[in-house]
């Protein structure tokens, strides 16, 4: 029988968090390489690879969605020693993240030139940036597959076979970037269009990996495909946290659709910002990507604890994650500061766009604490099972502060980038102070499956009995 680690020790903590952070960082390498090869080509690639990437962004919130639900019912499973029930739940996410993203990508594909044509792409990128966006929908069931085994492994603690995968990820990506890209290593040299492809294969890549490896541990196989009476019964749960997630999600990436949209329209030098804008956002990853390595930590030890019973522990250990990581990425954003320049420089060639990324990276930094806080927070809802305060909190402050005082500052009264950058900022200090609220006074473990269970009974019958392993009506 599968012995799942449940220690919320500082060790514990650590082992599950290091190799997180590493492949957050090899993600962030991914599209760092992405954006400067486009760099080097062309400003307008730079822009269209920008819009697009963000546009498929939006379309992976239903892979999300389903991750937020699948983190929170698999973690607590564990944590309650319910591993049947886990691996149930792991085998439906796997299988609906590969249908959905069939979906999503025949959608994409269909009413692609309608979402383009509500960004307001510019007139001098819109054919670039549709060739870019035919191709790029090829890659999204395989990273809904990637997406759905990746929060599985991390769910079940299984944090190495992942880091492997995107550690071999980012070099066949890095090679085709560099070789596709600009020609080099003696390799076909397809311009923008080998940006695209490459990222096509690495996603393809890490779905077929990752379904192997998973496969082989043990918590995916034939066996625990669930019948249609257990997902009439494990399903209500998954969905109510999904859906808010879901929701949040979607929220949250329309929100940074329409920051693209305020910044394409700007009264001045809207292409050069809306490449600053690509390129900062991709160079923010340096430090929002290990606050994500924190986040999704935080939400598997947050789970683990309310499936046992614990949510005094659950608190305790998602406030201590919240200020350590806080603190760290506060000290690289800080060793950053004096070499915002040379990072404009080293991510693009067009001393417009520079100019751009300098200030975008300026508002960018002095956000860390408050952006990294507030991630971690986050995971700290995913894990309880209680998504809904991170759609009311982060799309309340999104859409109530972020989009209308950058629209404020950034057409009215500045008609500058750095309105709309400063507008960020702003949002992002709210929001923390609300997220933190909510942690400390707020009766948020209610919302766990131990809870669940106790007002509908493990099969919707009204009782919370703990059964064996074996018991049929196990959800």
């Amino acid at each position: 029988m599968l012995r799942p680690d449940l220690s919320t020790s500082p060790r514990a903590i650590w082992r599950l968090t290091w190799p997180q952070m590493i492949m957050m960082y090899l993600m962030f390498f991914m599209g760092f390489i992405a954006v400067w090869v486009a760099g080097r080509i062309s400003a307008d690639v730079q822009a269209a690879l920008g819009l697009v990437t963000q546009c498929t962004v939006l379309l992976m919130v239903v892979a999300m969605a389903l991750s937020s639900g699948a983190m929170a019912a698999v973690s607590q499973s564990l944590g309650a020693l319910r591993t049947v029930r886990a691996k149930r739940y792991v085998a439906a996410t796997v299988a609906g993240g590969f249908a959905l993203g069939l979906v999503i990508c025949l959608a994409g594909r269909i009413f692609g030139k309608h979402i383009l044509a509500g960004m307001q792409v510019p007139e001098s990128i819109a054919p670039l940036t549709w060739e870019i966006w035919q191709t790029s929908m090829l890659a999204l069931p395989a990273q809904y597959i990637y997406s759905a085994t990746g929060v599985m492994f991390r769910a079940t603690r299984q944090v190495l076979p992942p880091l492997w995968v995107a550690a071999l990820l980012c070099i066949v990506d890095g090679v085709c970037c560099l070789g596709w890209g600009l020609g080099w290593m003696g390799m076909p040299n397809m311009g923008y269009m080998g940006l695209v492809w490459a990222n096509v294969t690495a996603q393809w890549l890490g779905a077929v990996c990752n379904c192997a490896l998973l496969l082989r541990s043990g918590y995916l196989d034939f066996k625990s495909i669930p019948t249609l009476r257990w997902l009439k019964a494990g399903l209500p749960y998954l969905a109510k946290v999904a859906l808010p997630a879901g929701a949040a999600s979607l929220v949250w990436q329309s929100g940074y659709l329409a920051l693209f949209v305020l910044v394409a329209s700007l009264p001045f030098d809207s292409v050069n910002a809306l490449a600053g804008l690509t390129a900062g956002l991709r160079m923010e990853g340096l430090l929002f990507m290990p606050g994500m390595a924190f986040n999704m930590s935080v939400a598997v030890l947050v789970g683990n604890c309310l499936g046992a019973g614990k949510p005094e522990e659950a608190r305790r250990v998602g406030l201590n994650m919240v200020l350590v990581g806080s603190a760290a990425m506060s000290c690289v954003g800080a060793a950053l500061w004096p070499f915002r320049p040379e990072i404009a420089r080293m991510l693009s060639d067009d001393p417009g766009t520079q100019l751009q990324i300098v200030s975008y990276l300026t508002y960018n930094l002095l956000s860390t604490p408050f952006s990294i806080g507030s991630t971690i927070m986050g995971g700290i809802m995913v894990g309880a099972g209680a998504t809904r305060y991170n759609l009311m909190i982060f799309g309340g402050t999104f859409w109530g502060v972020r989009i209308p005082l950058g629209w404020l500052l950034g057409h009215m009264l500045w008609k500058t980038s750095s309105g709309v950058f400063l507008a960020m900022l702003c949002s992002q200090c709210l929001q923390t102070a609300i997220m933190l609220y909510v942690v400390v006074r707020c009766d948020w473990a209610r919302f766990a499956m131990r809870h669940h269970h106790e007002r509908h009974g493990p099969t919707g019958e009204g009782r919370a009995v703990v059964k064996p392993d074996t018991s049929a009506s196990r959800t």
